[in-house]
């Protein structure tokens, strides 16, 4: 995985859980603009992030992701976008 994909693939989960600079947010449209695996890699981390506060506000309560469940999913999905 390229260098500029890891970090599209890292501001995409960042931008979940705050909200990224202006810079960030700059360098990260610009790579989706080019990049159809960093636009899935994102897709995908915001249909996690809307199931599991799905789940949380019916069935499941407050679920959450641990640290080493996210970390997990990350290693996963890296996996899922290496050539």
């Amino acid at each position: 995985m390229k260098h500029a994909c890891r970090q599209a693939s890292r501001l995409a989960s960042d931008s979940i859980d705050r909200k990224l600079s202006i810079l960030e947010r700059l360098k990260f449209h610009l790579h989706l603009a080019i990049c159809k695996n960093c636009r899935n890699c994102d897709n995908s981390f915001r249909l996690v992030h809307q199931t599991t506060k799905l789940m949380r506000k019916t069935r499941y309560g407050d679920a959450r992701l641990s640290d080493s469940q996210r970390q997990q999913l990350h290693k996963a999905i890296d996996e899922q976008l290496a050539p």
